[in-house]
């Protein structure tokens, strides 16, 4: 070998020792190479080093030259992976392509089959030599060299022998030796910089388990002087273990009692619904009879759902089901409308006088909050008064304080409650005179409920009570008041409607027997009455009928209500569409109120149903 190329040899082993140094400074040191800018950015400068590899060669005669770059790719392929020697094969095969002369083919050859082997050896069998590197890296350079050396054949065929007698002894002495030692010198640097990274772990745990260990001292020290404090502690969380066993005692007696009591209070009412019904078959009866157990037969279906409603209520609220919803409202016009229906409802056998008492000023403001809730409350605040007053007079109303909050208010002259069962009142299940006195009617879950809603709402509920004279609840809830209302004339104006005869009236409901009461009932108040018995017939028929009011049950076939509704609003906005379905909790009538005109809840009431019929077409 003459001493151009010793020189060439030496700037390419430089060369071979910056690409190292890439690898240990750049690559292994940041995650940011790991990222596709990151792998361009190094294929580009394994670019340039294999170009400066491919200027500083040694030359077997003009046009003919040769370089370490085998020796890079290779070792590049595996230890940078597939994008960053993909980049530099291409672009140093594009520079030698640039370079010209007779060995382009060869050379270029040699960079696509030397990156190539590098980047499968690094993904098949990098892990197949972990235990002997040198003899894997020695073996990865013979393959690359022996296939460089078949890329011969790529030469002017005057030129191959003398080539191959040239650097043959450079492939085995010079090529195969330098890509293990290239190799091996990788694998040293990818050791060092995990071992590095080792142990700034390990100082790191060490120094973390060093302070670990002067704070659980510290610790120590503090446990040591609170220890004494400890057995005072642990008598107190005895006692307080022993009040939870008791009133987990207790809770399950009130259930058990609720049970019991629960039985009670639903075979009572369907005893007088199935008995009277059965006597009523009797054709003997006298008419006040007849009278007098029908009247009994609606009273006990009225108790009975009542008695279903808060058992369901209640799961709702334990199940963290009920939602509040705020709306805006006229809190005069609610209490109004629940004074109406408290009124009409009050036991004849009572001498009570009902009272509803109204801020003087103010009576148009609207506040926003959920009126459904709040009229759950005070309705079962007033069935409440009702229950345990005999006599006298059941006042309720509404003010604001001075902080701007809602006052609801329920006062009666009924029979009180006794001081030590005022903590005890809005306990689930529980009832008054539970132990020795009469067992009030009911279910137990009426104030518990209330303030279930109460606290929903973000309120308190708060009670005074004197027995034999009688109770006071008071209930606050955070409210926003806003702007006055005023109804300008012809607002909810509707369409003209005919006078009665014309009426025609469509019962969607699919249920026969909900079908044959709703018939009989419209036909006493002389209504032209048909039917759908799903909700694409009801919509089919209020498209070919002139209907001027449907009932729309909820529940159907084909379509439901909601479906049926949102389709016969498309061809007749101003239609007048009332609900009738068996969904009656707070969250289902909000829903109702929002989508229907009106609605009216199952079991129907007919008297009630011909109120908002003629309600409905007086609008």
């Amino acid at each position: 070998m003459n001493e151009s190329i010793v020189v060439g040899l030496i700037q390419n082993i430089a060369l071979l020792l910056a690409f190292a140094m890439l690898y240990e400074n750049f690559w292994l040191r940041n995650e940011k190479p790991r990222q596709l800018s990151g792998k361009i950015f190094t294929g580009l400068v394994l670019s340039v080093i294999g170009t400066v590899l491919m200027y500083t060669p040694w030359t077997l005669m003009p046009g003919l030259v040769f370089d370490t770059r085998t020796v890079m790719l290779s070792v590049s392929g595996v230890f940078f992976g597939l994008l960053p020697t993909a980049i530099a094969m291409i672009i140093t095969s594009a520079m030698r392509f640039v370079m010209g002369g007779d060995g382009t083919a060869m050379g270029i050859a040699t960079i696509l089959s030397s990156g190539s082997i590098g980047i499968l050896w690094g993904h098949f069998l990098y892990n197949r030599f972990q235990k002997n590197k040198a003899a894997g890296y020695l073996l990865l350079g013979l393959v690359v060299h022996l296939v460089m050396l078949g890329c011969t054949v790529l030469l002017p065929s005057e030129r191959i022998v003398p080539t191959i007698n040239t650097i043959l002894l450079p492939v085995f002495l010079i090529y195969t030796p330098g890509t293990m030692l290239l190799g091996l010198l990788m694998c040293a640097q990818l050791r060092n910089f995990r071992n590095r990274i080792e142990k700034d772990t390990l100082y790191k745990k060490e120094l973390e388990l060093t302070t670990n260990l002067l704070k659980k001292k510290e610790e120590l020290s503090r446990q040591v002087e609170k220890y004494a404090l400890l057995n005072k502690k642990y008598q107190k969380q005895n006692v307080e273990l022993q009040i939870a066993k008791d009133k987990a005692e207790e809770s399950d007696r009130l259930k058990s009692a609720f049970l019991a009591n629960l039985s009670h209070e639903i075979r009572t009412p369907m005893n007088a619904i199935m008995g009277f019904t059965s006597l009523l078959k009797e054709n003997r009866l006298a008419g006040e009879k007849h009278d007098e157990y029908i009247d009994i037969v609606r009273k006990s279906s009225d108790y009975l759902l009542s008695i279903i409603n808060d058992i369901v209520e209640i799961s709702h609220i334990e199940s963290g089901q009920v939602k509040i919803k705020g709306s805006e409202f006229n809190p005069a016009g609610l209490f109004d409308e629940i004074f109406g229906a408290i009124r009409v409802s009050l036991p004849e056998d009572k001498a009570l006088k009902l009272i509803l008492e109204k801020p003087s000023s103010g009576s148009e403001t609207l506040i926003c909050s959920d009126d459904v809730k709040l009229r759950q409350i005070l309705v079962n605040l007033l069935n409440n008064a009702v229950k345990y007053t005999e006599r006298g007079e059941i006042r309720f109303g509404y003010f604001f304080t001075e902080s701007g909050q809602f006052a609801v208010y329920v006062k009666d002259t009924g029979m009180g409650i006794e001081p030590e069962n005022l903590p005890l009142i809005f306990d689930r299940f529980r009832q008054l005179h539970d132990n020795g006195g009469k067992l009030q009617s009911g279910s137990g879950l009426g104030l518990a409920i209330t303030k279930a809603y109460t606290e929903l709402l973000g309120g308190k509920i708060d009670v005074q009570s004197e027995p034999g004279k009688g109770s006071l609840f008071t209930i606050t809830i955070p409210v926003k008041q806003l702007a006055e209302f005023s109804i300008a004339p012809g607002k909810n104006e509707k369409m003209q409607v005919k006078t009665n005869g014309s009426q025609l009236i469509l019962v969607a409901e699919d249920e026969e027997a909900n079908w044959l009461y709703l018939e009989q009932v419209l036909s006493l108040q002389k209504r032209n009455v048909i039917r759908a018995a799903n909700g694409r017939e009801a919509v089919d028929l209020c498209r070919v009928k002139p209907v001027d009011l449907v009932l729309m049950d909820i529940k159907m076939p084909v379509m439901n209500g909601f479906e049926a509704l949102k389709e016969i609003r498309k061809m007749k906005p101003d239609l007048l569409v009332i609900a009738q379905t068996a969904y009656a909790l707070p969250n289902d009538v909000e829903r109702l109120k929002k989508s229907f005109d009106d609605f009216i809840t199952k079991p129907i009431d007919r008297n009630l149903l011909a109120e908002k019929i003629a309600s409905a077409f007086a609008e």
